[in-house]
């Protein structure tokens, strides 16, 4: 089953279009691993995904630490994305992307602006070879980023363009299995679909917290929202979750 199968597959058993983006910190790794596996359980069964940043790699590590809770997501029919947002050389991305893949997860979040050749080939040859999915950052949540991604560039001779939308065009050169554009710009979530038809899966971060309104994410054609301190900060956590969870369905 491909990467998006199993989103799918989970969005449709849970009824949901919400990713726990499980972003906790802690000083005290063992604390942190407790916690990062309660809040799992709790939450699951209304999730379709899960999210994991770099907090957790650089606490837990990748071998007895994040890959267990990996092992507790799929104990759950969760995905697992990891979002490492690979942007370097072809030996670097290739290196690091084995190293996710070996700890279970099922696909990483990548940065376009390292190019192809020699940059992300080697990402997408080893997903497909793997069966894994490759996830392109097309916009971000944070406020500071229309600075960058609404830049003015061109390909070729053709007609400038705003960088978010050559990017997504890439995703979709490149046949990416989803691209990540923030909750935050619904106007950049519609302009992407458009771009990209209803094939592309859209993962959109910033609900809540940072800004982003669920419901008009949504609308304006994300596929799944990308949800973690919200739910994670919340007093009960699968209360949130469900609520998003029935907002979005």
């Amino acid at each position: 089953m491909s990467f998006q199968d199993k989103v799918r597959a989970a969005s449709e058993a849970n009824n949901s279009r919400i990713v726990l983006a499980l972003d906790l910190e802690s000083p005290e790794p063992s604390e942190l691993r407790r916690k990062s596996e309660e809040l799992l359980q709790k939450v699951a069964e209304h999730v379709c995904a899960v999210k994991i940043n770099r907090q957790l790699v650089l606490s837990l590590g990748l071998r007895g630490g994040v890959d267990c809770i990996v092992e507790v997501a799929h104990e759950h029919s969760l995905p697992v994305i990891m979002d490492a947002k690979l942007n370097d050389v072809r030996h670097t991305n290739e290196f690091m992307m084995r190293a996710y893949t070996d700890a279970g997860f099922d696909a990483i979040i990548a940065s376009p602006v390292a190019g192809w050749e020699g940059g992300l080939d080697a990402v997408f040859n080893l997903a497909a070879s793997q069966g894994k999915g490759v996830l392109l950052l097309v916009y971000m949540s944070s406020p500071g980023a229309d600075k960058f991604y609404s830049l003015k560039v061109s390909r070729n001779d053709e007609k400038p363009k705003e960088l978010f939308e050559l990017l997504a065009e890439m995703a979709i050169d490149w046949k990416a299995d989803g691209v990540i554009v923030g909750a935050t710009k619904p106007q950049v979530i519609r302009r992407v679909r458009q771009l990209s038809g209803p094939r592309m899966d859209i993962y959109s971060p910033g609900v809540g917290t940072q800004g982003g309104d669920a419901r008009e994410a949504i609308d304006a054609g994300s596929s799944y929202l990308i949800v973690g301190r919200s739910i994670y900060q919340a007093a009960n956590p699968a209360k949130v979750a469900r609520e998003y969870r029935d907002l979005t369905s």
